[in-house]
C-alpha cells in the first residue's frame, strides 16, 4: 500500500494557520536538550535541562504538555488482518523510535490549530481524545505542529503502533494493550457509558504507553488514494483506504485486541483519532 503525498493541500490549510502568530512554543526535552522555537521566526534556541529516568521526552505547546515514549528498535511477527478474525503473520524488523505515552487530546488539539472555528469535536472535553478528525486534518494537524515546534511528528506506520502496541521488547504477549483483563486497560463498549474518557486513567502498557486497547481508535500512516484501478481491464477509481488501529469506546472487547485493525474512507468519525510518533 503506498503512502498519499497531500503536502499540497496541508501547506494550504496550515498557511492559514501561521499568519499572525506570534506565541513562543516551548519543546521541553527532558533527556539532553530542551529547544524554545518562535512559531514566527523559527529561531531555535537550546538549553540543558534535568535528564528524566524514563527517557520519556516532553513537549509544551502554549501551554499544553505531552510525552513521546521511548520505543527500542527491534523484530517481530507482525499480525495482519487479511479477514474479520483471519491473521497472517509477517517478520517486521523496526527502527528506534518514539510514540506518543497517551492519544491526542482535545486541549493539544486546540493549542496547535487554534486559527480553525471548526471544533471537531461530537464528544467536549480537553482531557479526552481529539476524534471526528479525518487523516487529512490530521495531516495538517502534524504539519502544524511540526512547523510550531521545529520537529518532525508523525503519524506512526501500522507495524510501529502495533510493535509498540505489544509492549516493543519488553512484550508479555498480551492480548490487549497493557494486560489480559479488557477492565483494567480499556474503555470499550463493556465499560465507558457510550463515549470516550479522560486519557490514561486506565493501566498503561510494558513501555509505560496508554490508552492503546479502547478509548478511541488511532489513523496511522497509511494511505491509499484510491487512484488505481478496482480491476486492472477496466481503467477508474478505487475507494481510498486509511488504516487505523485498534478498538475504542464503541467496539467490543474482541476489537480491542491488539491485533485488531481496520481500514475505511479517511473520513472522520467520532470513534477515529490519533497518536503520535516520532524518529529517534
Amino acid at each position: 500500500m503506498k503512502i498519499y503525498n497531500r503536502s499540497l493541500w496541508v501547506v494550504a490549510i496550515v498557511a492559514m494557520l501561521l499568519i499572525g502568530t506570534t506565541s513562543d512554543v516551548e519543546a521541553k526535552v527532558k533527556k539532553g536538550n530542551a529547544k524554545k522555537t518562535n512559531a514566527t521566526t523559527g529561531k531555535v534556541s537550546s538549553k540543558t535541562t534535568k535528564k528524566s529516568s524514563s527517557n520519556n521526552l516532553t513537549f509544551t505547546v502554549k501551554g499544553v504538555k505531552f510525552e513521546m515514549v521511548p520505543v527500542d528498535g527491534g523484530s517481530y511477527k507482525m499480525l495482519n488482518r487479511v479477514g474479520y478474525d483471519e491473521y497472517e503473520e509477517n517478520d517486521v524488523t523496526l527502527n528506534s523510535f518514539y510514540i506518543g505515552q497517551t492519544e491526542v487530546t482535545q486541549e493539544l488539539w486546540k493549542a496547535v490549530m487554534d486559527e480553525f472555528t471548526f471544533d471537531p469535536n461530537e464528544f467536549k472535553n480537553d482531557k479526552w481524545p481529539v476524534a471526528n478528525v479525518s487523516h487529512m486534518s490530521c495531516d495538517a494537524f502534524v504539519y502544524t505542529l511540526n512547523k510550531l515546534t521545529g520537529m518532525h511528528f508523525r503519524l506512526p506506520t501500522s507495524a510501529e503502533w502495533q510493535f509498540a502496541a505489544r509492549g516493543g521488547n519488553k512484550s508479555k504477549h498480551y492480548k490487549y494493550a497493557g494486560g489480559n483483563d479488557i477492565n483494567e486497560v480499556a474503555w470499550y463498549e463493556g465499560n465507558s457509558g457510550s463515549k470516550p474518557h479522560n486519557v490514561a486513567t486506565k493501566k498503561a502498557n510494558e513501555l509505560g504507553i496508554y490508552d492503546m486497547s479502547g478509548n478511541v481508535s488511532e489513523w496511522c500512516a497509511e494511505y491509499d488514494d484510491g487512484t488505481r484501478s478496482t480491476d486492472p481491464n477496466v481503467p477508474g477509481r478505487a475507494v481510498p483506504q486509511a488504516t487505523f488501529y485498534n478498538g475504542g469506546w464503541n467496539n467490543t472487547a474482541q476489537e480491542c485486541e491488539i491485533k485488531y485493525m481496520d481500514m475505511n474512507d479517511g473520513q472522520s468519525y467520532p470513534f477515529i483519532g490519533l497518536r503520535l510518533a516520532l524518529d529517534k
